[in-house]
């Protein structure tokens, strides 16, 4: 499964149940308005079914989530939790050292291990591109994704960049070294 979309599924899920309630208020809303509303009956029960349908959507992907995550060692849950969840206490998080560079290889490898594990519970690129992405929450949610992506990306271009200017000039300074010293030694042995 592309992680890109696993990861729009992980920062979701702790969102999943409002969106639920939420087409259920619209369902209501829409069954109680369509006594006023005099446009025909049967377009008025596919939106309503429409919107059940979305709602079977969102609690699959409940079901999916879930099941993906049910293998994940507690240590790697507490990773999972800082980054997409953040449904613990700050004290939880303590002994957690999210600023190494080990943390970050970690966050990429539990990303790949949960779109596959996502994957085998039956949700592929093809069900989430067909089903959630037909959402506007799922759209948003992958385009901050994608965001996010691209900007990590950026930043870590601009931080090689950096480093390779800095190698350059530590180079190029032990060159004027190197002949300095050498210009010196000449000048000492005439």
């Amino acid at each position: 499964m592309n992680v890109l979309y696993a990861k729009a599924a992980l920062y979701s899920y702790a969102h999943l149940g409002a969106l639920a309630e939420q087409i259920d208020e619209i369902v209501g809303k829409k069954a109680y308005s369509s006594s006023m509303n005099f446009s025909p009956a049967i377009n008025q029960f596919e939106d309503i079914i429409n919107l059940t349908y979305q709602k079977q959507i969102v609690f699959a992907l409940i079901i999916c989530i879930k099941d993906a995550l049910k293998n994940f060692t507690e240590n790697e849950m507490l990773c999972l939790d800082y980054k997409y969840f953040r449904t613990r206490k700050k004290e939880d998080y303590a002994g957690l050292d999210v600023t190494s560079r080990n943390y970050f290889r970690k966050q990429i490898r539990l990303a790949e291990k949960f779109a596959e594990r996502l994957e085998r519970s039956g949700y592929s690129d093809e069900r989430f591109e067909k089903e959630c992405l037909s959402f506007d929450f799922f759209r948003e949610m992958l385009k901050r994704v994608k965001e996010k992506e691209n900007l990590s990306r950026k930043n870590k271009t601009a931080a090689e960049k950096e480093q390779l200017k800095k190698l350059k000039s530590k180079i190029a300074l032990n060159a004027v070294k190197a002949v300095a010293e050498e210009n010196s030694s000449d000048i000492m042995t005439a």
